[in-house]
């Protein structure tokens, strides 16, 4: 009968404790979830900020960009990316349609170390302040520009027909020798490049750079042919005959006629 008894706590007892520890567990888990919860929480605010303080440098170095050129009402304002293999020492833009670049712009110690981008104020002379020109610009064709680069080397190269108003950056590369420039409209978020039109020219420059070395070797040639003549023959004759008339003349020889005939 005791033993009866016995089993029968023991049995209550377990039957109570399994709700107690099911319980225990559950609440264990939920505890775990809400702290993953807020772990997550807690890197999604860390990865949030992170990502504003990055944004803000971000900003704050776009707002330190060096500058080349002189702010003034009415310049044009763009960025310059230099991604070629030598540093930019030299800076000079003019309208396509002009035939000579002006003076450099950039300051004599200034220069575009590698990769580095710089805001460019660039103001239009005056004459180029035409009828023509604002009659374009109504019409919104925007103007094409040539740029006139040279590099610490002291080399330079142009590059052609760049719609500077039209653009946010324009970045200088090299390629295959060639000097160009990429950028995008903001008009048309159209990807320009100014490749082939750089390539054509160094092609027709070479063309007439060989044409030009050709004819000055023909001429070289025409001008070294000889023609003197040699003078250096001998077509002297010789007068001095010895006449045999077969007899004594009654002369001495020397071709003289006998004073009696003259007489």
């Amino acid at each position: 009968m005791k033993k009866k008894i016995l089993i029968a706590l023991l049995a209550g007892t377990m039957i109570a404790a399994a709700p107690v520890s099911s319980f225990a567990a559950e609440a264990t888990d939920a505890a775990e979830e809400v702290q993953e919860s807020t772990s997550e929480d807690s890197q999604d605010t860390t990865e949030a900020e992170e990502s504003k303080e990055e944004k803000a440098a971000d900003e704050q170095k776009k707002e330190e960009l060096k500058t080349v050129g002189e702010k003034k009402d009415g310049c044009i304002t763009f960025k310059m990316k230099n991604a070629t293999s030598k540093k930019i020492t030299g800076l000079a833009i003019k309208t396509a349609e002009d035939t000579e670049f002006p003076e450099n712009m950039m300051a004599a110690e200034d220069s575009f170390e590698l990769k580095e981008k710089k805001k460019v104020f660039y103001s239009k002379a005056a004459e180029e302040n035409t009828e023509e020109t604002t009659d374009a610009a109504a019409e919104d064709q925007a103007p094409a520009y040539d740029l006139h680069i040279t590099f610490e080397d002291e080399t330079t190269a142009d590059v052609h027909g760049v719609a500077l108003e039209d653009l946010g950056t324009l970045t200088i590369r090299e390629k295959d020798g060639i000097v160009y420039g990429t950028y995008k409209t903001k008009s048309t978020k159209e990807k320009k490049s100014t490749y082939d039109t750089e390539k054509a020219i160094a092609d027709q420059a070479a063309a007439d750079a060989a044409a030009a070395e050709a004819a000055s070797q023909q001429t070289e040639s025409y001008d070294s042919n000889d023609y003197s003549y040699d003078y250096s023959n001998d077509y002297s004759y010789d007068y001095d005959y010895d006449y045999d008339d077969g007899g004594d003349s009654g002369d001495d020889g020397d071709g003289c006629l006998d004073d009696g005939l003259l007489n």
